[in-house]
């Protein structure tokens, strides 16, 4: 198990829940299965994380933006690929569309033990820190399109963020493993408009958008859970073939990957089924993927925790790129904006 630095250790009560939120999995789980494949026993830097208190009180920092390191080396319009690093508290930058490549650049300013990772249509970059923030429950750095600094720092209903989405009219989703919810910002704002509950489905984990909008959520407890933009509801998604899902995220005419922490595996379903059109098992860790995404080209690319990123050209299941050298990695965003 990879271990967090001591200093974070430290940290104690006011440290934020990864998993262990949802204790009652092991009720879930499929015949034969140990609990010990299951995202609530995996650790994360070596800990489980236990309930604190909510944020309170808004915090916006605008800052002036730093260019990427890369951006004047590569075509205006390239494609950019960002891997989260929490064990290294940085963003890498990748180009995609090389097998194997190595990073292009980094974003390290404001980010602390960063998980979730996703962009909007005008390239603007959301990462969901585990760690900092008021009282280190964490926080939200927004990245304007080749920005290192961030432009607004939200901690206003941050409680151990994991997953972070945004739609297409710019509203932020995070996904709290501290109090098992998820919360909502309109575009530009730093507090959240609607805050619903998980504690009745399961731990809240990887998300995503479709593209009407609709925010789909990842639990732990064999679930994709849907929420109807406009409505505060969660409905089950009814996917077959899931077990302990931690990510989900689409693809080009909103085909969906569902990367399964307990079976290993990650499920790619045709939007409006719930059956899978095909399963992607070489390149996944064993009792190891975390978050995924996809990126215009509509390559795939999967986070595994034994610090391999596998990446996928469209319809295959065998990589055709690896990515190494992270030794944790988590969330995957790219720009421009894979067309769902």
């Amino acid at each position: 198990m990879l271990e967090m630095p001591s200093r974070r250790v430290l940290i104690g009560a006011a440290a934020v829940v990864f998993f262990a939120a949802c204790s009652g999995n092991q009720g879930n789980l499929s015949p034969g299965q140990t609990s010990s494949m299951m995202p609530s026993t995996h650790q994360t830097g070596g800990f489980r994380y236990v309930h604190g208190a909510a944020v309170e009180g808004p915090y916006a920092v605008p800052l002036v933006p730093r260019p990427w390191p890369l951006v004047h080396r590569v075509p205006k319009k390239a494609q950019v690929l960002f891997v989260a690093d929490p064990q290294n508290n940085q963003i890498l930058l990748y180009n995609p569309k090389k097998a194997n490549p190595s990073p292009e650049g980094s974003i390290t300013s404001g980010i602390d033990y960063v998980f979730g990772l996703a962009v909007d249509k005008s390239g603007t970059l959301y990462a969901a820190n585990l760690l900092g923030g008021n009282n280190n429950y964490g926080s939200i750095t927004i990245y304007p399109k080749g920005a290192t600094t961030p432009s607004m720092t939200i901690t206003n209903g941050v409680a151990g963020p994991y997953g972070i989405a945004v739609d297409s009219q710019g509203n932020v989703f995070a996904s709290n493993l501290d109090t098992n919810t998820v919360v909502a910002y309109h575009a530009g704002q730093s507090t959240p408009y609607e805050t619903i509950s998980f504690s009745a489905y399961g731990q809240a984990l990887g998300m995503d958008t479709d593209a009407a909008d609709n925010v789909w959520v990842a639990c732990d407890t064999s679930t994709v859970f849907e929420i109807p933009a406009g409505s505060t509801t969660p409905q089950n998604a009814g996917l077959s073939g899931t077990n302990g899902p931690i990510m989900i995220t689409f693809g080009k005419k909103d085909m969906m990957f569902v990367s399964n922490f307990g079976g290993s595996n990650v499920q790619v379903y045709n939007y409006g089924s719930t059956t899978p059109a095909y399963t992607i098992t070489a390149g996944i860790e064993q009792n190891g993927p975390t978050l995924n995404g996809v990126t215009k080209s509509d390559y795939f690319f999967q986070s595994n925790q034994n610090g391999v990123v596998s990446g996928y050209k469209k319809g295959a299941t065998s990589p055709f790129s690896t990515i190494s050298g992270i030794p944790d990695p988590r969330g995957i965003a790219s720009i421009p904006l894979v067309k769902k």
